[in-house]
């Protein structure tokens, strides 16, 4: 094999940073709504349960790679042959695309919701693009909260020889390329 020959494999994410809002990210489910949701009546977890409202909503997001909160992104990613998918979407504006030196270029996208850049050609480009729900759909919601109880109910022992029901609503609108 030469060392010129990339290891890279195509569409590759290298980096993806969520660029904070000045008022925070605004999780989808609320502390209220997911332990209605849990049957829970006390106050002694929201603490636990507020953390899991943004670990679930990540683990979510890793596995659909869909975008459950409405914000910007900064994505380092290998467009080497073209036409790569922009994570996380559905995909609103694209702010930048960007060199490895960051130097702005010249880009041509596809498509309205779920994003392609079809060029530059390059192993290496930084794009800076707004991506996520503003009102998350009710099957991505319900799946989150099913992420968020099963990992509240599942805290102490795990037993559940079966995969949690939220992967399997999952499964339905995964977009993995």
């Amino acid at each position: 094999m030469s060392s010129n020959c990339s290891r890279l494999s195509y569409n590759q994410v290298l980096d993806i940073t969520d660029v904070e809002p000045s008022g925070g990210i605004t999780e989808p489910v609320t502390l209220s709504e997911a332990k209605n949701f849990c049957k829970i009546d006390v106050s002694d977890d929201d603490t636990l349960i507020t953390m899991l409202l943004t670990a679930c909503r990540l683990e979510c997001e890793q596995l659909t790679n869909i975008g459950f909160v409405n914000r910007d992104v900064i994505v380092v990613q290998n467009n080497g042959n073209g036409g790569a998918f922009l994570p996380l979407g559905p995909n609103g504006d694209i702010a930048t695309v960007q060199d490895a030196d960051g130097n702005d270029l010249t880009y041509v996208p596809s498509g309205t919701t779920w994003k392609q850049i079809i060029s530059p050609r390059s192993e290496r480009i930084t794009i800076t693009y707004n991506t996520g729900y503003e009102t998350l759909s009710a099957n991505l919601k319900l799946a989150l909260l099913e992420c968020i109880f099963y990992r509240y109910d599942e805290r102490k022992v795990r037993e559940n020889a079966h995969p949690p029901v939220y992967l399997d609503l999952l499964k339905q609108v995964a977009r993995i390329w």
